[in-house]
């Protein structure tokens, strides 16, 4: 009976374990698509949120109809990849906040925040945000006229890098990174969005004229798993922490 009660123990600490971790994603890649709303400088209403003067803000909405603010699809495309399962996939599968400057400021590491969490396959995981980087296009392009292709200009103080594919279109890409809530993994974001009528030169003076301009998108988000500590360290960091307590307690005999 004893043995029966191991062996039983055994099988649900087993199926314990796999529950726990087949609920969280740690490495492979995903994409995305959505909607992404840029403003100035605050005081401007967008159709997907207010943004607050004197802050500059990024909403996001996906691609369904009726849209939906704050959500991204996730495409079935490429999956599974690592431990990602396809069942993340979906319309309206992830939760994706919108992005405030500050204190998001751009090019410098901030304090972690919730930026993504997953509606399908019961993924558990948050991904949290804790760096943009800052657009490497420069800005001396930025005013350059008239339009061409070959073109390119990141405005002052951005994480966008603009390019003008010909003198009537362009698109803009941009970087996130952080790391998951329950610090498993790190993870890194790439976008794109392609402006097929327009060049960037008209995408900025829109953004100048309405306060806000706006682009679906594409992206991939890459997790990387961060590694365990080696056991092997671990004990010898045990063993020499005991080393020092004993060596310690024998000068306080002294």
């Amino acid at each position: 009976m004893r043995k029966t009660n191991i062996f039983l123990l055994a099988a649900l600490l087993s199926v314990s374990a796999t529950a726990s971790y087949a609920s969280i994603i740690t490495n492979g890649s995903f994409s995305i698509a959505g909607t992404i709303f840029v403003t100035g400088p605050g005081g401007v209403t967008t159709p997907a949120g207010v943004c607050p003067p004197g802050i500059q803000c990024i909403f996001f909405q996906d691609t369904a109809t009726p849209v939906v603010n704050d959500k991204i699809d996730i495409a079935p495309v490429g999956l599974p990849n690592g431990d990602i399962p396809v069942a993340i996939s979906g319309v309206n599968a992830g939760n994706i906040a919108n992005l405030f400057s500050p204190p998001g400021t751009v090019g410098s590491i901030f304090p972690a925040m919730p930026f993504m969490s997953f509606n399908n396959g019961g993924i558990t995981t948050v991904l949290e945000i804790n760096f943009v980087p800052a657009g490497i296009n420069g800005s001396a392009g930025c005013t350059a006229s008239p339009p061409a292709g070959g073109q390119k200009c990141t405005p002052p103080g951005s994480l966008f890098n603009l390019q003008n594919l010909t003198a009537t279109s362009s698109t803009a890409s941009w970087k996130f990174q952080g790391i998951a809530m329950d610090l498993t993994s790190t993870w890194t974001g790439t976008f794109t969005s392609t402006f097929n009528t327009i060049p960037y030169q008209t995408v900025l003076a829109n953004l100048s004229t309405n306060g806000f301009a706006s682009s679906t998108f594409a992206g991939q988000i890459t997790l990387t798993v961060i590694p365990e500590p080696d056991p092997l360290s671990l004990l010898f960091l045990g063993g020499g922490m005991i080393a020092c307590a004993a060596l310690l307690r024998r000068v306080r005999q002294l």
